[in-house]
Parts: structure tokens; sequence; C-alpha cells
């Protein structure tokens, strides 16, 4: 199996079924009343177009502004959705390497216009690991993009593989800016985040489906040196 780093931090339990159904129920009623206000704003902003000549006005701008803190709103209540679910896996014999190489294919455009650096090595691992390929590449898509937005112009992510026959490591590793000896025992911890604008659910997300596959994540982190994210798996059907 692929070595733990040392350091590492805890994976907390999960949260008990009925927390889990309160909280998507309370996603639901917030979703409702989302829906209604985009769907309303796109009118009220459509019919003053066509009796306002001056699409620059400030009636505009204020428009505007509301409709990217809908749309922030929205993307919250997806990820605590996801967040709130316990992911449902369709396993099956998941070709790994290609899987990682079309992810980083489909992320270096992202990274790239930020002049960030992205690549794939393969230093080891089994061929296939039994999977849900959907929620795996969701999992280590959410490390890449958390590594994104730590790490600056003219910096490097790494997406590693290694591993042996009993077991599967993917790492993600950054240049950026790393985490503060305080704040990396909450990396995992539900909507904390030190980023404005963030959820604070894209790692517990990734953790949450890790662990429905039978596996860990561990971070290790020095503020100004990077991070390192760990995904460990059995090569084989996850135990229970």
């Amino acid at each position: 199996m692929p070595e733990r780093v040392a350091g590492a931090v805890p994976v907390a339990e999960p949260h008990p079924p009925l927390a889990e159904s309160i909280a998507a129920g309370i996603a639901h009623e917030v979703r409702n009343p989302l829906n209604a206000l985009q769907i309303n704003l796109g009118i009220l902003e459509q019919e003053l177009r066509e009796i306002l000549p001056d699409r620059t006005g400030h009636v505009f701008e204020v428009i505007a502004k509301i409709a990217r803190e809908l749309r922030s709103l929205d993307d919250f209540v997806t990820e605590f959705l996801r967040f709130a679910r316990p992911p449902q896996l369709s396993l099956e014999a998941v070709p790994i390497r290609s899987l990682l190489a079309d992810l980083t294919t489909f992320l270096g455009p992202e990274c790239g216009r930020k002049g960030v650096s992205l690549s794939l090595v393969i230093e080891g691992g089994p061929e296939t690991v039994v999977a849900d390929g959907f929620q795996l590449k969701h999992a280590v898509l959410n490390l890449v993009l958390n590594a994104l937005q730590a790490t600056p112009a003219r910096g490097t992510i790494v997406i590693a593989v290694r591993g042996d026959a009993a077991g599967l490591a993917i790492e993600v590793r950054d240049t950026g800016e790393g985490m503060a000896e305080a704040v990396l025992p909450r990396a995992f911890e539900a909507f904390f985040t030190t980023r404005e604008g963030g959820t604070g659910l894209g790692l517990p997300i990734t953790r949450r489906i890790v662990e429905a596959h039978g596996g860990t994540l561990a971070m290790h982190s020095h503020e100004g040196e990077g991070s390192v994210a760990i995904i460990s798996l059995p090569v084989g059907p996850r135990a229970g």
C-alpha cells in the first residue's frame, strides 16, 4: 500500500443519515426561491433594456451585481447538496492513467490562463483501479482547483500516480502559498475557508468521495512551501 504522509490530517467520522437528510431538505428549500429570483431578475433586466436606452446606466450595473451574487449562491447550494448526500458509487475497473490524462488535458487551459504549469507524472502504480470513474475524477478535479487557487503565476501543479499491486496513491502537489500550521488541522472541516468567496466544501466533498471508495485523503503543507494532497485507494473493491 502507498505510504501515508507523517503528520497527515486525521479523517473525521462521517455525518449521520438524519443530518444528511435535514441538510438536503434545507438546500432544496433554498434552491426553489433562488431559481425564482434568477428568473425574475432576468425578466426585469429584459424589460428595462426595452425602456432605457442607456445600457451602461447604474441600474444595469446593480442588476449585474445581483446576478453575480445569485450565481455565487447557486454554486454554494450545488456544493452543499453534493456534500449533504453520500456518494452513490457505480464501481468498475477504471483505467486510472487515461482518466488522469484526460483530466490534465481538460484543466490545462484553465491553469495556463493563470500562468500555472500543470503536468501528470506516472511514478508507478496499477493500470486499473476498481472505482467510480466520474466520482474519482471529480475528487481529483477538486484538489487541482484548490491547488490552482493557492498557486501564483509561474507556479507548478503536478498530478503524480504511484503505488503497487495492492494500493494506489494519487498526489496533487503545488508550489503555492501553503497552509499555516494553525490552519492545516482544519483543512477538511466543512465550511472552513480562508478565501473570499470560497464555500469551504471542496475538500470535505473530496474526502467523502475517497472514503466511499474505502480510501483515505491526507494533506501535507507548509506555509510558503506549497501543499501535497494524497488520495490513497485500495486497488480492488472497497471493504464492506
